[in-house]
């Protein structure tokens, strides 16, 4: 049984004029199936606005569906009720694209950080450093600094801060919504590279988003090309990059630099 399971998912946003009739209907999301094994790394490519940030929200419950079905490890995400989407939102966790954005600029590393550890277990204060200190090892990050506040850190470093609190509570899934479209080219390889390594160290099933097909070949087991809504190609990674058979990837192929 695959650990997730979309069937027919559709995310729909209706478009109102400014006297509050329906003028039209985005279908942003328009019947995408799909499943993760346990342990694989799926990549979902397509280019901008083709749905699939809107479809890596519905996953992490952050977007109502409109129709259709998502499973975790066989039980019911959509619909479920909030009370229980909170016990189980430590399975599931999300790497944004912008690290500018997604770490709060009040909160110190540390405080984000012991924040995301404790929503698993309950740590001892005498401890709580420690456990921080170990988790910013693992990620690259020195622990003297985590005294200090987003706005200090580079945007490759806040990156790092970002996966860091997303495996702190020990998910099962991850999902990375172009994690790296967002840094300068020196860096994107290094933090690529960390989430491969974090992958396999950790068992993670991952869901990795990114308009950038030779992003998604270099990290994916799977690759499932989207467009306007709808999943156009789906097969191993090394077989579509090798022999797309949709001319919408021979597309994205043919739009990759070549030296």
């Amino acid at each position: 049984m695959a650990y997730l399971e979309l069937s027919d998912v559709h995310v729909h946003y209706p478009v109102k004029s400014a006297w509050g009739t329906l003028r039209h209907v985005v279908r942003a999301v328009d019947g995408v199936s799909l499943s993760l094994e346990k342990g694989e790394v799926l990549g979902l490519v397509g280019e901008s606005g083709c749905g699939k940030s809107s479809l890596s929200r519905a996953i992490m419950q952050l977007q109502p569906i409109t129709s259709g079905s998502i499973r975790l490890d066989g039980e019911q995400l959509s619909g479920m009720p909030a009370r229980e989407l909170r016990k189980r939102r430590t399975d599931f966790q999300m790497v944004f694209q912008d690290p500018y954005a997604s770490l709060n600029p009040r909160f110190t590393i540390f405080a984000s950080l012991i924040e995301a550890l404790t929503r698993r277990k309950k740590i001892k204060a005498n401890v709580q450093e420690d456990a921080v200190a170990e988790l910013m090892i693992r990620v690259g990050l020195s622990p003297e600094h985590m005294h200090k506040y987003p706005h200090e850190f580079s945007g490759g470093q806040r990156q790092r801060v970002a996966i860091a609190r997303a495996i702190a509570p020990q998910p099962k899934l991850l999902l990375a919504d172009e994690p790296v479209s967002a840094l300068d080219v020196s860096v994107r390889g290094q933090i690529l590279n960390l989430l491969i390594s974090l992958t396999r160290e950790l068992d993670l099933t991952t869901l990795f988003i990114s308009h950038d097909l030779l992003v998604v070949h270099h990290i994916a087991d799977r690759i499932a090309v989207m467009q306007r809504g709808r999943i156009v190609e789906f097969g191993d990674a090394t077989q579509v990059f090798a022999h797309p058979q949709h001319s919408y990837t021979r597309q994205l192929l043919s739009a990759i630099p070549k030296l």
